[in-house]
Protein backbone atom coordinates (compact mmCIF):
# COMPACT_ATOMS: atom_id res chain seq x y z
CA UNK A 1 0.00 0.00 0.00
CA UNK A 2 2.72 2.24 0.73
CA UNK A 3 4.65 1.84 -2.34
CA UNK A 4 1.18 2.33 -4.17
CA UNK A 5 0.90 5.88 -2.37
CA UNK A 6 4.57 6.67 -3.21
CA UNK A 7 3.76 6.16 -7.15
CA UNK A 8 1.16 8.26 -6.81
CA UNK A 9 2.63 10.98 -5.15
CA UNK A 10 5.41 10.69 -7.80
CA UNK A 11 3.37 11.00 -10.87
CA UNK A 12 -0.02 12.55 -10.16
CA UNK A 13 -2.49 12.65 -12.49
CA UNK A 14 -3.19 15.58 -14.86
CA UNK A 15 -6.97 16.45 -14.75
CA UNK A 16 -8.62 16.29 -17.85
CA UNK A 17 -10.01 19.67 -18.21
CA UNK A 18 -6.54 20.97 -18.12
CA UNK A 19 -5.68 18.71 -21.25
CA UNK A 20 -8.77 20.30 -22.79
CA UNK A 21 -8.21 23.71 -22.24
CA UNK A 22 -4.34 23.50 -23.51
CA UNK A 23 -4.82 21.21 -26.20
CA UNK A 24 -7.99 22.46 -27.92
CA UNK A 25 -6.70 26.19 -28.73
CA UNK A 26 -4.03 24.48 -30.18
CA UNK A 27 -6.05 22.31 -32.30
CA UNK A 28 -7.90 25.22 -33.52
CA UNK A 29 -4.91 27.49 -33.85
CA UNK A 30 -3.53 24.92 -36.73
CA UNK A 31 -6.51 24.22 -38.36
CA UNK A 32 -7.55 27.63 -38.94
CA UNK A 33 -3.38 27.58 -40.12
CA UNK A 34 -4.13 24.84 -42.48
CA UNK A 35 -7.05 26.30 -44.01
CA UNK A 36 -5.44 29.54 -44.69
CA UNK A 37 -2.49 27.35 -46.38
CA UNK A 38 -4.40 25.68 -48.61
CA UNK A 39 -5.90 28.94 -49.80
CA UNK A 40 -2.85 30.98 -50.07
CA UNK A 41 0.13 28.36 -50.83
CA UNK A 42 0.98 25.67 -52.86
CA UNK A 43 1.06 22.01 -52.10
CA UNK A 44 4.51 22.12 -51.38
CA UNK A 45 3.08 23.85 -47.77
CA UNK A 46 -0.12 23.24 -47.29
CA UNK A 47 0.46 19.20 -47.74
CA UNK A 48 3.38 19.38 -45.35
CA UNK A 49 0.66 20.27 -42.67
CA UNK A 50 -0.98 17.74 -43.02
CA UNK A 51 1.55 15.54 -43.06
CA UNK A 52 2.97 16.30 -39.45
CA UNK A 53 0.08 15.68 -37.12
CA UNK A 54 -0.35 12.15 -39.71
CA UNK A 55 3.46 11.53 -38.42
CA UNK A 56 2.89 12.00 -34.87
CA UNK A 57 -0.55 9.97 -34.41
CA UNK A 58 1.50 7.40 -35.54
CA UNK A 59 4.72 7.65 -33.77
CA UNK A 60 3.46 8.72 -29.85
CA UNK A 61 1.44 5.39 -29.36
CA UNK A 62 4.46 3.66 -30.22
CA UNK A 63 6.79 5.58 -28.38
CA UNK A 64 4.55 5.88 -25.30
CA UNK A 65 3.88 2.45 -25.25
CA UNK A 66 7.99 1.43 -25.27
CA UNK A 67 8.34 4.16 -22.46
CA UNK A 68 6.08 2.17 -20.13
CA UNK A 69 8.48 -0.50 -20.10
CA UNK A 70 11.73 1.05 -19.83
CA UNK A 71 13.11 2.28 -16.40
CA UNK A 72 15.06 4.90 -18.06
CA UNK A 73 13.30 8.32 -15.96
CA UNK A 74 11.27 10.72 -18.07
CA UNK A 75 12.86 8.78 -21.20
CA UNK A 76 8.98 9.08 -22.38
CA UNK A 77 9.19 13.04 -22.41
CA UNK A 78 12.35 12.63 -23.99
CA UNK A 79 11.57 10.46 -26.90
CA UNK A 80 8.23 12.84 -27.87
CA UNK A 81 10.12 15.81 -27.52
CA UNK A 82 12.83 14.32 -29.50
CA UNK A 83 10.48 13.54 -32.59
CA UNK A 84 8.71 16.78 -32.01
CA UNK A 85 12.52 18.26 -32.84
CA UNK A 86 13.50 16.39 -35.48
CA UNK A 87 10.80 17.27 -37.60
CA UNK A 88 10.97 21.06 -36.69
CA UNK A 89 14.39 20.47 -38.13
CA UNK A 90 13.13 20.24 -41.38
CA UNK A 91 12.40 23.87 -41.40
CA UNK A 92 16.08 24.86 -41.45
CA UNK A 93 17.47 21.89 -43.63
CA UNK A 94 15.08 22.87 -46.29
CA UNK A 95 15.82 26.22 -45.86
CA UNK A 96 19.55 25.84 -46.66
CA UNK A 97 19.01 23.45 -49.58
CA UNK A 98 16.09 25.44 -51.17
CA UNK A 99 16.68 28.97 -50.17
CA UNK A 100 20.22 29.73 -49.31
CA UNK A 101 22.21 27.15 -51.82
CA UNK A 102 19.37 26.52 -54.49
CA UNK A 103 20.56 23.28 -55.22
CA UNK A 104 21.83 20.14 -54.13
CA UNK A 105 20.90 16.29 -54.04
CA UNK A 106 17.44 16.63 -52.02
CA UNK A 107 16.14 18.70 -55.12
CA UNK A 108 17.36 16.14 -57.73
CA UNK A 109 15.60 13.87 -55.41
CA UNK A 110 12.28 15.93 -55.39
CA UNK A 111 12.27 16.10 -59.35
CA UNK A 112 13.01 12.91 -60.51
CA UNK A 113 10.40 11.57 -57.69
CA UNK A 114 7.88 13.91 -58.91
CA UNK A 115 8.19 12.01 -62.26
CA UNK A 116 8.74 8.50 -61.21
CA UNK A 117 5.08 9.55 -59.03
CA UNK A 118 3.13 10.47 -62.06
CA UNK A 119 4.46 7.11 -63.93
CA UNK A 120 3.65 4.96 -60.99
CA UNK A 121 0.20 6.05 -61.15
CA UNK A 122 -0.33 5.23 -64.94
CA UNK A 123 0.88 2.07 -63.99
CA UNK A 124 3.98 2.39 -65.64
CA UNK A 125 6.70 1.19 -63.64
CA UNK A 126 9.52 0.85 -66.23
CA UNK A 127 11.70 3.58 -63.90
CA UNK A 128 13.16 4.91 -67.41
CA UNK A 129 12.50 7.99 -65.54
CA UNK A 130 15.97 7.41 -63.57
CA UNK A 131 17.43 7.98 -66.71
CA UNK A 132 19.96 4.95 -66.51
CA UNK A 133 19.63 0.82 -65.55
CA UNK A 134 21.04 1.42 -62.26
CA UNK A 135 18.79 0.82 -59.26
CA UNK A 136 21.02 1.03 -56.37
CA UNK A 137 22.38 4.38 -54.52
CA UNK A 138 20.89 7.44 -55.72
CA UNK A 139 18.27 5.41 -58.14
CA UNK A 140 17.32 3.88 -55.17
CA UNK A 141 16.44 6.64 -52.99
CA UNK A 142 14.88 8.23 -56.35
CA UNK A 143 12.28 5.25 -56.21
CA UNK A 144 11.70 5.66 -52.41
CA UNK A 145 11.33 8.94 -52.72
CA UNK A 146 8.58 8.23 -55.83
CA UNK A 147 6.83 5.56 -53.80
CA UNK A 148 6.26 8.15 -50.89
CA UNK A 149 5.12 10.53 -53.31
CA UNK A 150 2.30 8.37 -54.64
CA UNK A 151 1.05 8.51 -50.85
CA UNK A 152 1.51 11.93 -49.71
CA UNK A 153 1.69 13.82 -52.66
CA UNK A 154 4.78 15.98 -54.38
CA UNK A 155 5.66 18.46 -51.61
CA UNK A 156 9.16 19.02 -51.15
CA UNK A 157 8.59 20.20 -47.24
CA UNK A 158 6.77 16.77 -46.41
CA UNK A 159 9.56 14.97 -48.62
CA UNK A 160 11.67 16.54 -46.13
CA UNK A 161 9.01 15.82 -43.23
CA UNK A 162 9.24 12.06 -44.12
CA UNK A 163 12.59 11.43 -44.55
CA UNK A 164 13.41 13.05 -41.12
CA UNK A 165 10.54 10.62 -39.43
CA UNK A 166 12.97 8.26 -40.91
CA UNK A 167 15.79 9.45 -39.71
CA UNK A 168 14.41 9.42 -36.37
CA UNK A 169 13.17 6.00 -36.12
CA UNK A 170 16.77 5.23 -36.94
CA UNK A 171 18.00 7.24 -33.96
CA UNK A 172 15.34 5.03 -31.41
CA UNK A 173 16.73 2.07 -32.79
CA UNK A 174 20.07 2.95 -32.07
CA UNK A 175 18.91 3.86 -28.64
CA UNK A 176 17.21 0.53 -28.09
CA UNK A 177 20.56 -1.22 -29.38
CA UNK A 178 22.27 0.42 -26.29
CA UNK A 179 19.61 -0.58 -24.30
CA UNK A 180 20.32 -4.41 -24.81
CA UNK A 181 23.79 -3.94 -25.39
CA UNK A 182 25.09 -2.05 -22.33
CA UNK A 183 22.07 -2.77 -19.82
CA UNK A 184 24.08 -1.01 -17.27
CA UNK A 185 24.82 2.22 -18.92
CA UNK A 186 24.02 5.48 -18.40
CA UNK A 187 20.28 5.14 -20.87
CA UNK A 188 19.12 8.92 -20.42
CA UNK A 189 22.74 10.21 -20.79
CA UNK A 190 22.80 8.48 -24.45
CA UNK A 191 19.36 9.57 -25.34
CA UNK A 192 19.89 13.21 -24.62
CA UNK A 193 23.10 13.11 -26.53
CA UNK A 194 21.83 10.57 -29.34
CA UNK A 195 18.45 12.86 -30.00
CA UNK A 196 19.81 16.23 -29.05
CA UNK A 197 23.42 16.38 -30.80
CA UNK A 198 22.70 19.43 -33.36
CA UNK A 199 24.03 17.36 -36.11
CA UNK A 200 21.86 14.40 -35.56
CA UNK A 201 19.00 16.49 -35.58
CA UNK A 202 19.78 18.72 -38.87
CA UNK A 203 21.88 16.77 -41.43
CA UNK A 204 19.54 13.43 -41.47
CA UNK A 205 16.57 15.66 -41.79
CA UNK A 206 16.17 15.61 -45.50
CA UNK A 207 15.58 13.60 -48.54
CA UNK A 208 18.87 11.67 -48.99
CA UNK A 209 21.00 8.99 -48.16
CA UNK A 210 21.41 10.08 -44.75
CA UNK A 211 18.40 9.74 -43.22
CA UNK A 212 17.74 6.53 -45.18
CA UNK A 213 20.74 5.43 -43.43
CA UNK A 214 20.38 6.46 -39.95
CA UNK A 215 17.45 4.23 -40.10
CA UNK A 216 18.81 1.15 -41.63
CA UNK A 217 21.87 1.19 -39.77
CA UNK A 218 19.83 1.59 -36.56
CA UNK A 219 18.41 -1.25 -36.99
CA UNK A 220 21.24 -2.96 -38.51
CA UNK A 221 23.06 -1.98 -35.32
CA UNK A 222 19.97 -2.92 -33.19
CA UNK A 223 20.15 -6.57 -34.56
CA UNK A 224 23.37 -6.80 -33.60
CA UNK A 225 23.01 -5.95 -30.01
CA UNK A 226 20.41 -8.47 -30.28
CA UNK A 227 22.93 -11.01 -31.50
CA UNK A 228 25.28 -10.62 -29.30
CA UNK A 229 22.73 -11.15 -25.88
CA UNK A 230 21.50 -14.11 -27.10
CA UNK A 231 17.84 -12.48 -28.01
CA UNK A 232 15.08 -13.31 -30.37
CA UNK A 233 14.53 -11.23 -33.31
CA UNK A 234 18.28 -10.49 -34.47
CA UNK A 235 18.22 -12.28 -37.69
CA UNK A 236 15.33 -10.50 -39.18
CA UNK A 237 16.51 -7.07 -38.11
CA UNK A 238 19.87 -7.86 -39.61
CA UNK A 239 18.66 -9.22 -42.52
CA UNK A 240 16.44 -5.99 -43.16
CA UNK A 241 19.29 -3.43 -42.27
CA UNK A 242 21.76 -4.39 -44.27
CA UNK A 243 19.84 -5.19 -46.81
CA UNK A 244 18.90 -1.48 -46.89
CA UNK A 245 22.44 -0.64 -46.80
CA UNK A 246 23.26 -2.58 -49.56
CA UNK A 247 20.69 -0.80 -51.52
CA UNK A 248 22.80 3.04 -51.14
CA UNK A 249 26.20 2.07 -49.80
CA UNK A 250 27.59 -1.59 -49.88
CA UNK A 251 31.06 -0.30 -48.09
CA UNK A 252 28.86 0.91 -45.09
CA UNK A 253 27.43 -2.60 -44.69
CA UNK A 254 30.84 -3.87 -45.14
CA UNK A 255 31.87 -1.87 -42.18
CA UNK A 256 29.03 -2.99 -39.81
CA UNK A 257 29.58 -6.61 -41.04
CA UNK A 258 32.95 -6.54 -40.17
CA UNK A 259 32.04 -5.09 -36.43
CA UNK A 260 29.26 -7.83 -35.94
CA UNK A 261 32.13 -10.65 -37.17
CA UNK A 262 34.70 -9.55 -34.45
CA UNK A 263 32.18 -8.90 -31.66
CA UNK A 264 30.66 -11.66 -32.28
CA UNK A 265 33.64 -14.23 -32.54
CA UNK A 266 35.13 -12.05 -28.85
CA UNK A 267 31.46 -12.98 -27.57
CA UNK A 268 31.27 -16.62 -28.51
CA UNK A 269 34.75 -17.04 -26.00
CA UNK A 270 33.45 -15.46 -23.05
CA UNK A 271 33.24 -17.66 -20.08
CA UNK A 272 29.79 -18.61 -18.09
CA UNK A 273 27.56 -17.94 -21.42
CA UNK A 274 28.63 -21.96 -22.95
CA UNK A 275 24.76 -23.46 -22.62
CA UNK A 276 23.35 -26.38 -24.52
CA UNK A 277 24.48 -26.44 -28.47
CA UNK A 278 26.26 -23.13 -27.40
CA UNK A 279 29.64 -24.18 -29.57
CA UNK A 280 27.40 -25.22 -32.15
CA UNK A 281 25.65 -22.48 -32.22
CA UNK A 282 28.64 -20.56 -32.13
CA UNK A 283 30.28 -22.49 -35.56
CA UNK A 284 26.95 -21.74 -37.32
CA UNK A 285 27.17 -18.05 -36.44
CA UNK A 286 30.52 -18.06 -37.59
CA UNK A 287 29.81 -19.73 -40.99
CA UNK A 288 26.96 -17.38 -41.60
CA UNK A 289 28.26 -14.33 -40.67
CA UNK A 290 31.39 -15.70 -42.83
CA UNK A 291 29.38 -16.14 -46.32
CA UNK A 292 26.84 -12.44 -45.09
CA UNK A 293 30.75 -10.80 -45.59
CA UNK A 294 31.44 -12.77 -48.60
CA UNK A 295 28.29 -11.25 -49.98
CA UNK A 296 28.52 -8.27 -49.23
CA UNK A 297 32.36 -7.83 -50.61
CA UNK A 298 31.18 -9.06 -53.80
CA UNK A 299 28.44 -6.12 -53.49
CA UNK A 300 30.99 -4.02 -52.60
CA UNK A 301 32.84 -4.96 -55.81
CA UNK A 302 30.02 -4.32 -58.08
CA UNK A 303 29.27 -1.21 -56.50
CA UNK A 304 32.82 0.50 -56.95
CA UNK A 305 33.19 -1.62 -60.59
CA UNK A 306 36.19 -3.48 -59.65
CA UNK A 307 36.65 -7.38 -60.36
CA UNK A 308 37.64 -7.79 -56.71
CA UNK A 309 37.28 -5.93 -53.86
CA UNK A 310 41.05 -6.59 -51.67
CA UNK A 311 42.74 -3.86 -49.80
CA UNK A 312 44.79 -2.80 -53.32
CA UNK A 313 41.56 -2.03 -54.65
CA UNK A 314 40.27 -0.23 -51.47
CA UNK A 315 43.30 1.70 -51.23
CA UNK A 316 43.00 3.00 -55.11
CA UNK A 317 39.15 4.21 -54.19
CA UNK A 318 40.00 5.61 -51.22
CA UNK A 319 42.73 7.76 -52.99
CA UNK A 320 40.86 8.43 -55.75
CA UNK A 321 37.91 9.60 -53.34
CA UNK A 322 40.50 11.70 -51.65
CA UNK A 323 41.12 13.38 -55.37
CA UNK A 324 37.39 14.04 -55.77
CA UNK A 325 36.23 15.93 -52.60
CA UNK A 326 39.70 18.02 -51.75
CA UNK A 327 38.03 20.70 -53.44
CA UNK A 328 35.85 23.54 -53.25
CA UNK A 329 35.37 25.92 -50.16
CA UNK A 330 35.87 23.20 -47.17
CA UNK A 331 38.65 21.63 -48.70
CA UNK A 332 41.47 21.23 -46.40
CA UNK A 333 44.56 18.81 -46.30
CA UNK A 334 44.66 15.78 -44.30
CA UNK A 335 46.69 12.88 -43.65
CA UNK A 336 45.14 10.55 -45.83
CA UNK A 337 43.54 6.75 -44.94
CA UNK A 338 46.63 5.19 -43.21
CA UNK A 339 47.11 2.96 -40.34
CA UNK A 340 50.20 5.56 -39.35
CA UNK A 341 47.37 8.23 -39.72
CA UNK A 342 44.57 6.70 -38.06
CA UNK A 343 45.61 8.65 -34.42
CA UNK A 344 44.90 11.93 -36.72
CA UNK A 345 42.29 10.58 -38.60
CA UNK A 346 40.00 9.45 -35.78
CA UNK A 347 40.57 13.05 -34.39
CA UNK A 348 39.90 14.50 -37.93
CA UNK A 349 36.68 12.98 -38.95
CA UNK A 350 34.94 13.19 -35.49
CA UNK A 351 35.87 16.62 -34.37
CA UNK A 352 37.44 18.83 -36.73
CA UNK A 353 37.28 21.70 -38.23
CA UNK A 354 38.49 23.42 -35.44
CA UNK A 355 38.03 27.15 -34.22
CA UNK A 356 40.85 28.46 -35.99
CA UNK A 357 40.06 26.43 -39.44
CA UNK A 358 36.43 28.14 -39.05
CA UNK A 359 35.71 30.25 -42.56
CA UNK A 360 31.80 30.04 -42.67
CA UNK A 361 28.66 30.18 -40.38
CA UNK A 362 28.20 25.82 -41.43
CA UNK A 363 32.11 25.25 -40.43
CA UNK A 364 31.41 27.81 -37.36
CA UNK A 365 29.04 25.48 -35.96
CA UNK A 366 30.45 22.16 -36.32
CA UNK A 367 33.59 23.36 -34.75
CA UNK A 368 31.56 24.38 -31.66
CA UNK A 369 29.65 21.05 -31.93
CA UNK A 370 33.18 19.55 -32.76
CA UNK A 371 34.65 21.19 -29.45
CA UNK A 372 32.01 20.21 -27.14
CA UNK A 373 32.54 16.67 -28.26
CA UNK A 374 35.90 17.09 -27.19
CA UNK A 375 35.52 18.23 -23.50
CA UNK A 376 32.06 15.91 -23.06
CA UNK A 377 35.17 13.46 -24.16
CA UNK A 378 37.60 14.78 -21.41
CA UNK A 379 34.81 14.88 -18.58
CA UNK A 380 33.82 11.22 -19.91
CA UNK A 381 37.56 10.08 -18.86
CA UNK A 382 36.34 8.12 -15.66
CA UNK A 383 33.39 6.08 -18.03
CA UNK A 384 36.01 5.60 -21.21
CA UNK A 385 38.70 3.61 -18.86
CA UNK A 386 36.36 1.13 -18.13
CA UNK A 387 36.27 0.16 -22.02
CA UNK A 388 39.10 -2.90 -22.06
CA UNK A 389 37.39 -4.37 -18.70
CA UNK A 390 34.35 -4.21 -20.73
CA UNK A 391 35.06 -5.37 -24.17
CA UNK A 392 34.17 -8.98 -23.24
CA UNK A 393 32.04 -8.89 -21.10
CA UNK A 394 30.17 -6.58 -23.57
CA UNK A 395 30.67 -7.52 -26.76
CA UNK A 396 28.51 -4.95 -28.24
CA UNK A 397 31.05 -2.19 -26.91
CA UNK A 398 33.51 -4.26 -29.24
CA UNK A 399 31.20 -3.99 -32.43
CA UNK A 400 31.09 0.18 -31.41
CA UNK A 401 35.10 0.58 -31.69
CA UNK A 402 35.51 -1.53 -34.40
CA UNK A 403 32.89 0.20 -36.66
CA UNK A 404 34.49 3.40 -35.50
CA UNK A 405 38.12 2.54 -36.18
CA UNK A 406 36.95 1.40 -40.01
CA UNK A 407 34.94 3.98 -40.51
CA UNK A 408 37.52 7.35 -39.38
CA UNK A 409 39.89 5.46 -41.47
CA UNK A 410 37.48 5.20 -44.65
CA UNK A 411 36.32 8.49 -44.51
CA UNK A 412 39.64 10.27 -43.91
CA UNK A 413 40.20 10.28 -47.56
CA UNK A 414 37.22 12.71 -47.84
CA UNK A 415 38.68 15.74 -47.03
CA UNK A 416 36.51 18.17 -47.11
CA UNK A 417 34.95 19.36 -43.95
CA UNK A 418 31.29 19.86 -45.71
CA UNK A 419 31.40 16.55 -46.94
CA UNK A 420 32.46 14.78 -43.25
CA UNK A 421 29.94 17.12 -41.32
CA UNK A 422 27.46 15.15 -43.31
CA UNK A 423 28.91 11.58 -43.53
CA UNK A 424 29.72 11.66 -39.68
CA UNK A 425 25.70 11.48 -38.56
CA UNK A 426 26.72 7.66 -39.57
CA UNK A 427 28.97 7.28 -36.64
CA UNK A 428 28.48 9.51 -33.82
CA UNK A 429 25.39 7.10 -32.85
CA UNK A 430 28.02 4.85 -31.95
CA UNK A 431 30.75 7.32 -31.03
CA UNK A 432 28.43 8.27 -28.36
CA UNK A 433 28.18 5.04 -26.37
CA UNK A 434 31.55 5.76 -24.79
CA UNK A 435 30.02 8.67 -23.23
CA UNK A 436 27.11 7.00 -22.16
CA UNK A 437 28.41 4.17 -20.27
CA UNK A 438 28.83 3.64 -16.25
CA UNK A 439 30.86 5.38 -14.07
CA UNK A 440 34.31 3.23 -12.96
CA UNK A 441 33.75 3.84 -9.43
CA UNK A 442 35.80 1.56 -7.17
CA UNK A 443 32.40 -0.33 -5.96
CA UNK A 444 31.59 -1.24 -9.31
CA UNK A 445 35.06 -2.32 -10.47
CA UNK A 446 34.88 -4.68 -6.80
CA UNK A 447 31.28 -5.66 -7.97
CA UNK A 448 32.62 -6.71 -11.54
CA UNK A 449 35.66 -8.79 -9.59
CA UNK A 450 32.63 -10.35 -7.53
CA UNK A 451 30.77 -11.02 -10.60
CA UNK A 452 33.86 -12.93 -12.10
CA UNK A 453 34.54 -14.75 -8.64
CA UNK A 454 31.01 -15.99 -8.71
CA UNK A 455 31.26 -17.33 -12.27
CA UNK A 456 34.44 -19.77 -10.88
CA UNK A 457 33.74 -23.56 -10.56
CA UNK A 458 33.43 -23.97 -6.99
CA UNK A 459 36.42 -25.73 -4.65
CA UNK A 460 35.28 -29.26 -3.14
CA UNK A 461 35.68 -28.64 1.05
CA UNK A 462 38.82 -30.00 2.47
CA UNK A 463 38.86 -31.97 5.33
CA UNK A 464 41.20 -31.98 7.95
CA UNK A 465 42.98 -34.95 6.81
CA UNK A 466 43.18 -33.37 3.66
CA UNK A 467 41.28 -34.99 1.67
CA UNK A 468 38.04 -33.72 -0.23
CA UNK A 469 34.69 -33.96 1.97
Amino acid sequence: MADTGTRARAAPEVHPGVIVAVVLPCIILYAALFAYAMHHTSYDVWGALWLVPVLIAVSLPILLRYSKGDLTPGIGKILVFALLLKLAATIPRYYMVAVMYGTGDSLRYHDTAGRLREAFLASDFSLTQLGTDSRTGTQFIEIVNGIVYVIIGPSIISGFLFFSWLSFWGLFFFYKAFRVGVADGDSRRYALLLFFLPSMLFWPSSIGKEAWMTLCLGITTYGCALLLQRQRGATVYLVLGLAGVLMVRPHMALLAVAGIALSYTLRSGRAGRVVKLGRTRTILGIGAISVITLLVTRRVAEFFGVDEFNLDTAVETLEYTEGQTSQGGSEFVGGGPSLRNLPLNLVTVLFRPFAFEVHNLQSLLAALEGTLLVVLFILAWPRIRSVPSRLRKQPYITYCLSYVIIFCFMFSAFQNFGILARQRVLVFPLVLVLLALPLATRARRRQYGQEARNHEPERPAVTGSGTPA
